[in-house]
């Protein structure tokens, strides 16, 4: 039986079976989504390293370059304007051009991790983890009207002050936290789990003026952050009912209200997630849904999301990898994207995945599992 058992693992090796697909591969992007999802997180006989990382933006309003052409078409007014060149209506252009961009907005979000686990028969990982959500909206003055209209005489003394503005807006979460995951003798088909973090809330709240324009300026975390310090916890579990597992997680279980910069107050909230997967040797379905929305801040809207994200094994190594996320937020529209995961062994993971909702709209993520 021992011999027949090293002959069929050396046939699946070199034929990559259906046999070998079934083996168990170890997964820490499970236990970096739920802190209870932890049996098949790790190998006790190696180190394992586990780095994420995501990015999103949406700026199909273009309002980062028009913002810009707008201002160097306001720039060539007013030397105009000083050099008596100005003709009455050639600020009309420019004026519909603000009143074009009132409303337009540009989204950044993304997101990383690290997840450390130690080769021993431990219940404990090392986490680092950053969170950030961005939003810009450009607002027209109607007055600004008016200050073009008279440009030729103001120009004289300097050019029109226009009021118009971007309001730019974020919040930056990162922590350092301790995964600790565990189950009850009398609940075999339970998980449960903590992470417990030190996590550190950030909120940029900025006006950028229509005449101090810069692009480089909209999202740049020199000035107008405040921060916050505070303890806090995630609290996981899944249960198993035969290939299904059930989900629930509650994050940032201590809240507080926050101000910005400015004064403008974050009231955090605590989030609940809940969902279910359905895993096989051949691939896998995952559904979370957040039951409640992530706070808003000034210009950064509530939001909800349902995750659905899919892989199918293609052979021995490759996995293609789907997913579809619905999101109700004020800005941004639902997104798809897809990919490709490479496997060697049961440790070494690498994924590439493309997110897209429209034009304008892209992103992406990558993970890399590794054994140290």
């Amino acid at each position: 039986m021992r011999q027949f058992s090293k002959l069929l693992t050396a046939t699946c090796l070199l034929l990559g079976s259906a046999t070998c697909m079934a083996s168990p591969r170890v997964d820490l992007e499970r236990l970096y989504n739920n802190p209870a999802d932890a049996s098949r997180s790790r190998d006790n006989s190696e180190h394992l390293l586990y780095a994420y990382g995501e990015i999103y933006f949406d700026d199909r309003d273009d309002l980062l370059d028009k913002a810009l052409e707008v201002k160097e078409e306001g720039e060539d007014l007013e030397a105009r304007s000083r050099g008596f060149l100005l003709i009455p209506g050639d600020e009309r252009e420019l004026v519909a051009a603000l009143e074009a961009l009132d409303g337009t907005t540009t989204s950044l979000r993304s997101r990383g991790a690290l997840m450390l686990a130690t080769a021993k028969d431990s219940p404990w990982h090392y986490q680092v983890g950053s969170e950030l959500r961005g939003t810009a909206r450009f607002y027209y003055d109607e007055d600004d009207e008016n200050r073009l209209r008279f440009a030729g005489v103001t120009g004289v003394f300097g050019g029109p002050d226009l009021e118009s503005y971007m309001n730019v807006s974020a919040v930056l979460q990162n922590h350092v936290g301790l995964n600790y995951h565990f189950r009850v003798p009398s609940l075999p088909n339970t998980e449960f789990g903590v992470l417990a973090k030190i996590q550190v809330i950030s909120l940029m709240e900025r006006r950028i003026d229509y005449d101090d324009y810069e692009q480089n300026q909209v999202f740049d975390w020199d000035t107008d952050i405040n921060s916050h310090l505070q303890l806090n916890a995630d609290l996981g579990l899944r249960h198993q009912i035969g290939h299904v597992g059930l989900q629930l997680l509650a994050k940032d279980l201590y809240t507080e209200d926050m101000s910005g910069s400015s004064g403008s107050v974050y009231k955090q909230r605590n989030r609940l997630l809940a969902g279910f997967d359905y895993r096989r040797s051949w691939g896998q379905l995952v559904v979370m849904a957040d039951l409640v929305p992530r706070a808003s801040f000034v210009e950064v809207p509530d939001r909800r999301d349902v995750t659905v994200s899919s892989s199918l094994r293609l052979s021995r190594r490759f996995e293609l990898i789907l997913g579809y996320n619905y999101v109700e937020h004020r800005y941004e529209r639902d997104t798809g994207n897809a990919g490709l995961r490479y496997t060697l062994g049961r440790s070494l993971r690498a994924e590439l995945s493309m997110t897209a909702a429209g034009k304008r709209e892209l992103g992406g993520h990558f993970s890399l599992q590794l054994p140290l």
